[in-house]
Order: C-alpha cells, then structure tokens, then sequence
C-alpha cells in the first residue's frame, strides 16, 4: 500500500501550511507599520541601524521594510515568486537580528527570528510546492520527444 503521506497533493499541503503563517506574519506587520505611519516607523527604529552603516543607508532601507514586508508576505501566501520571497524574507530576518534583537531573548532558549529565519530559508531552498501560482505556471513541462 502506497504511503498517502508521501504524495506530491501532501507535500504541496505542507508547504502551503507552511507559507501562509509566515506570509501572514509579514503581511501584517508591513500593514501596521503603514497604518501607524512610514516616517513614525523610521524615527522610532533609526537609532537601532548599526553606527558602521552610513545613517542615509538604513534611512531608506527603514523607508522600505513596511512596502518589502508586505510584497513578500503576499508573494508567500499566494505562492508567487516564492523562492524570491523566501530569500528576502530571511534577508530582511537576518538584518533585522544583527540590527536590533540578536540571538538571545530573556526567558526563552534563542529568539524566534532564528526560527522565522529557518521556515524563510527552507521556502527558498525547497520551493512553493504544486499548491502555489509557482506550482501552476511554472510547472515541469515534459520536454519534447524527437522524431527519428
């Protein structure tokens, strides 16, 4: 008997369960940060850009976190571009850690941008999976056969 488990339908379900929390998470938090307002979000986050970083640089990079976040975590959810996505979101993640959180958080082992940074990271290297606009459009053609 053949493991249902191991089917392409399951495994696209599984990757699909896992970009929509994460695209989720994005998608609000760049939200929020245009509700609340760009340029509120930049004075209160321009202290936090490393002193090595020319103050010019992190204030256009602060100007397009809430437009990126939000372009990834739709990109997430609908399965568009998704190692893209996948890549700059860990991107993002990544600075975000060495910027301002580290790896350390008080009452807990590691911060948990260490396992946003994983989820992000096995969307890029593994792919949307069959359940994504990805799955669809770009999807393995067989290639030609040719005549003799």
């Amino acid at each position: 008997m053949k493991n249902p488990l191991k089917t392409e339908t399951s495994v696209g379900l599984g990757l699909l369960l896992a970009r929509l929390p994460i695209g989720a998470f994005f998608l609000t938090l760049g939200y929020w940060k245009l509700r609340g307002g760009v340029d509120s979000f930049i004075s209160a986050n321009i202290g936090s850009v490393p002193h090595a970083v020319p103050h010019e640089w992190g204030y256009h990079y602060l100007q397009a976190i809430p437009y990126a976040e939000m372009a990834v975590g739709v990109m997430l959810i609908i399965g568009l571009l998704t190692r893209l996505a996948g890549f700059v979101g860990a991107a993002m993640i990544i600075t975000f850690t060495i910027g301002v959180t580290g790896i350390a958080q008080q009452g807990l082992p590691f911060h948990p941008n260490l396992i946003y940074i994983g989820l992000l990271a096995m969307v890029f290297l593994v792919g949307p999976g069959k359940i994504s606009l990805d799955g669809v459009w770009f999807k393995k053609r067989p290639a030609p056969v040719m005549g003799e």
